[in-house]
């Protein structure tokens, strides 16, 4: 049994069709997907035009992560301001027009977390973060990651969220964390997916780097209009692309951010306080 895990695609349809590609070409039993699907890269609904379409062609398991809530949060909350031009909130609102009420639904009916059993197969345990939350950051250092074996009772979870892809055992059990396919940083050059085999004992497990045209991803900001939407957010993005040592320019961005805010009494979407971190950075 051969069982491919990804997530964290963030809307990157490149990455995802090149996965795919390989998928097609690796006798694949089924595909695990761990959430974040959407946000950050351009054209949203090509990414899930493909994720709809794929339980077509093969036996599929989906969970739910954090970006998914937010727009799922978003449709109570319409007062909440997200703006274009924003570079806070603007990703996100770009993301939320983009999705059609089909998508939402499909958003949705997805769990955070589940057992994935499979007949004369160990069952294992997918997650987008942990089996409770999907927007707890549990790194392979994290102090807390032993809470985090607790919360699954198989012998193997399969995870993301955090971007950085490891393996972790204690006591019997593993956690798998797939990186990501769409936001390749900590070294990741490419797409990074986990391949989790199994003759009927337990599952082994390799993580697999998929390569994909960046400058063609890179084209589509300018093309889409999403950094006109998102600004400081979408050139963090770019940024992270193409740096050779795997920065996550967004997350120390929104770092950044943060400390200003605090330091200057200012509210976390002040565009000068992210106007100013991108100076800083150099974004």
């Amino acid at each position: 049994m051969r069982i491919a895990a990804m997530g964290d695609i963030h809307s990157n349809h490149i990455a995802l069709e090149e996965c795919m590609k390989w998928v097609y070409r690796n006798n694949i039993d089924g595909i695990a997907f761990l959430g974040d699907y959407i946000s950050d890269c351009p054209y949203p609904e090509k990414t899930m035009r493909i994720i709809r379409n794929i339980p077509d062609a093969f036996k599929t398991w989906f969970v739910r992560g954090n970006r998914e809530d937010y727009m799922l949060d978003h449709r109570y909350n319409l007062t909440e301001e997200w703006r274009r031009g924003s570079s806070q909130s603007g990703s996100l609102i770009y993301t939320y027009n983009a999705l059609s009420g089909g998508d939402m639904r499909f958003l949705e009916a997805m769990p955070i977390g589940m057992e994935v059993k499979l007949d004369g197969y160990p069952p294992f345990s997918i997650c987008h973060a942990t089996m409770q939350s999907n927007r707890r950051l549990i790194y392979s250092d994290s102090p807390d990651i032993d809470e985090l074996f607790d919360e699954f009772m198989t012998g193997v979870l399969v995870c993301g969220h955090c971007h950085q892809p490891y393996v972790k055992s204690k006591d019997g059990k593993t956690i798998i964390n797939a990186g990501t396919v769409g936001n390749p940083v900590y070294g990741q050059k490419g797409a990074t997916i986990v391949l989790l085999e199994s003759d009927g004992g337990e599952w082994s497990c390799q993580h697999i780097e998929i390569p994909y045209d960046k400058q063609a991803l890179i084209d589509e900001f300018e093309q889409s209009g999403l950094l006109y939407f998102a600004d400081v957010w979408a050139r963090a993005f770019i940024a992270s692309l193409k740096d050779e040592n795997g920065v996550n320019f967004n997350h120390e961005c929104a770092k950044l951010v943060k400390q200003l805010c605090e330091e200057q009494d200012k509210q976390f979407d002040d565009e000068d306080i992210w106007q100013e971190a991108a100076k800083r950075l150099g974004i």
